[in-house]
């Protein structure tokens, strides 16, 4: 059952990693993949956050750091239990015969593939976010899974990686959230 599920993550890789790519769409898909790296994205949304939450500035900062927190450790320690190679490792016999062809944009990581970081990172920003902004919930999710999109279509993770690395992000910071706000509604306890 595992050997079919990793056969069919591995085929699903190759066909979106091998059928979408054009100039165009490869530039955006590096941009977009960057939206899931925590050292780039976290100084753009305080900056959001400070314009446009000014006056909750203190609170959705300590927020946005317990739901990148917690998700992200998850993530450090499922990557070390699972040791899953990336694509271009596992499948480096099969590229080097010219039996697959993987386009890698970017740095060619070798280090451990599941579950996707910078997916988890963009899910549990988009929880947090939510919360924040609870208008612009949906944008902030369809960028979750563009962002997703982008590490298959970028030769980084298989899918399952993605998928994993979103429900984590999800679930994580979902729990972290729901214990901030116990914590905050507990004879109204001021993060200030």
């Amino acid at each position: 059952m595992l050997f079919y599920i990793l056969h069919l993550d591995t085929s699903l890789f190759l066909f979106i990693n091998d059928n979408f790519h054009f100039s165009l769409l490869n530039d955006n898909m590096r941009a977009v993949t960057n939206l899931g790296n925590g050292w780039v994205v976290y100084w753009i949304v305080l900056l959001y956050v400070y314009y446009y939450n000014r006056q909750k500035f203190k609170e959705s900062f300590f927020l946005l750091f317990l739901t990148q927190l917690v998700p992200g450790i998850i993530d450090i320690i499922i990557k070390k239990a699972v040791h899953r190679p990336r694509p271009i490792v596992a499948l480096h016999s099969l590229i080097q015969a010219g039996k697959v062809h993987v386009n890698v944009l970017g740095r060619h990581l070798t280090t451990d593939s599941f579950p996707s970081g910078h997916t988890v990172t963009a899910f549990s920003l988009a929880v947090a976010l939510s919360y924040i902004f609870p208008k612009h919930k949906k944008i902030f999710y369809i960028i979750a899974c563009v962002v997703g999109f982008s590490r298959v279509y970028d030769g980084e993770h298989y899918p399952l990686d993605v998928i994993a690395g979103g429900i984590i992000g999800y679930l994580f910071a979902k729990i972290t959230l729901l214990l901030y706000r116990k914590i905050k509604n507990y004879k109204d306890y001021n993060f200030e």
